[in-house]
C-alpha cells in the first residue's frame, strides 16, 4: 500500500455552539467574529426580555432563527481543518 502525502497548511476556525430547549444537539454555527455574537448571546440568556435572534452564519447553514427564552446555553469551539 503506498502513503500518500497531504500538502497544507492547519487552520483553526472558531465554532460557536448555541444549546436549545428541546433538541438534541446543538446548532453548529461559523462567523468571523464568533466571540462578539457569543458575548451577544450570553447578555440574551441572563436577560428576562424574549426576542426573537436571527443568525446569518459563514458555511453550510445561511440562516436560522430561534427565540431567546428557547437558548439555554452557548459555548466556543476551536477546530482545525487542513486548508490547501
Amino acid at each position: 500500500m503506498s502513503q500518500q502525502q497531504i500538502q497544507g497548511t492547519i487552520k483553526v476556525r472558531t465554532a460557536l455552539l448555541v444549546f436549545c430547549k428541546d433538541m438534541a444537539s446543538p446548532m453548529v454555527l461559523y462567523f468571523d467574529n464568533a466571540q462578539k455574537v457569543y458575548d451577544d448571546l450570553k447578555a440574551l440568556i441572563n436577560s428576562t426580555e424574549v426576542k426573537m435572534v436571527e443568525f446569518e452564519p459563514l458555511g453550510p447553514i445561511k440562516k436560522a432563527s430561534i427565540l431567546s427564552d428557547r437558548i439555554v446555553g452557548v459555548a466556543l469551539q476551536d477546530e482545525r481543518y487542513l486548508a490547501e
